[in-house]
């Protein structure tokens, strides 16, 4: 006949899941999501200005408003911190 196992110790068992350091996570990964769409959607804008409408003043503008967007969202601190 087959032994059964023994019961695992307290100090073997994994520690409990830390729900405020996961929607820490999950929120910052959301962020990036958020802000990563719309800097796509600004490249996009960007190009089409830049080979369908001839309009490369309007294309480097929109491609200049991503890093000082980005800037500008770290100085303010607009972001959430817990």
């Amino acid at each position: 006949m087959a032994k059964k196992p023994a019961k695992a110790a307290v100090e073997d068992l994994p520690p409990a899941m830390d729900y405020a350091q996961h929607n820490a996570t999950y929120e910052g990964f959301m962020q990036m999501i958020k802000w990563g769409i719309i800097a796509m959607a600004l490249i996009v804008l960007a190009l089409y200005a830049f080979i369908e409408g001839g309009q490369p003043l309007i294309g480097t503008l929109l491609l200049l408003l991503i890093p000082i967007g980005a800037v500008g969202l770290i100085v303010t601190g607009s972001t959430r911190r817990s």
